[in-house]
């Protein structure tokens, strides 16, 4: 939203301070531009009133989850979900919240909820995969990461997401190999890393299962990832690692 118009809605807001349609108005661009701070400000004004206007439960739940107060988060989408139980929108962020909260059955619940009233959307495919993911529930995982990219094909995440599921299956306990999940996995990952060059965690990982393979592809994924991870500060264990890695696999071809 372009300054003017931001400034416009804040000056109907102070014209008249007890319109709440002015409010939320103002509070919907405030998410929309990612000034969270000052959209929580107004949303906690509004929850003030007595009632509260409906909407600003489902509005708050969005900035809360985006400023990381979870709890508060859950709370905003539970009252919202009192006003208007089907609302697709607010079942897909209640879902995502509790997805990081680690409540993954409520979660999924929250999202099949939504995906029967809207089976179009890629981040809640990549969400119920997520899900399925920590509950081991590899299939349905895969399927649903698979979902993600059929809807979206440079979903990038949804392809990494992918690679981890067939890798986890690939990957013995023992240290055996299913190569065909293998070769699932690196090909996931390989699709991550082209629709993201700078994909650190896809290259990271596809390094590692050339690696087990004693694949001399491996040398050349490490010195991309190398490349892609050189500026990163957060990266820095994981650089000196891939150095290791890199290091052992050469001395493992000669």
């Amino acid at each position: 939203m372009e300054a003017t118009e931001l400034e416009r809605l804040r000056q109907a807001v102070q014209a008249a301070p007890e319109d709440a349609e002015a409010h939320l108005a103002l509070l919907q661009a405030l998410i929309a531009d990612e000034h969270l701070e000052e959209a929580e400000t107004v949303g906690d004004a509004l929850l003030q009133r007595d009632p509260p206007p409906a909407a600003v439960h489902a509005l708050l739940g969005v900035v809360y989850a985006k400023r990381a107060r979870l709890e508060e988060a859950v709370e905003q989408c539970r009252q919202a979900l009192s006003f208007q139980a089907d609302d697709v929108l607010v079942l897909f962020n209640l879902g995502t919240v509790l997805v990081r909260q680690g409540e993954y059955e409520e979660a999924r619940q929250m999202l099949e909820q939504a995906k029967a009233r809207q089976d179009t959307w890629p981040e809640l495919y990549f969400n119920l995969g997520v899900v399925a993911l920590h509950q081991e529930r590899y299939n349905d995982a895969l399927d649903a990461f698979e979902s993600a990219t059929e809807q979206r094909e440079g979903y990038a995440e949804a392809h990494f997401s992918r690679g981890n599921v067939h890798a986890v299956k690939g990957l013995g306990i023992d240290g055996s190999l299913d190569y065909y999940e293998i070769d699932c996995a690196i090909n996931a990952y390989k699709a991550a890393a082209q629709h993201r060059p700078q994909y650190t965690a896809a290259l990271y990982n596809l390094g590692m299962l050339y690696g087990r393979m004693s694949s001399s592809e491996g040398v050349r994924v490490w010195e991309q990832y190398l490349d892609a991870a050189q500026d990163l500060e957060a990266e820095e264990t994981w650089r000196m690692r891939a150095q290791e890695y890199k290091r052992d696999l050469e001395d493992r071809l000669r």
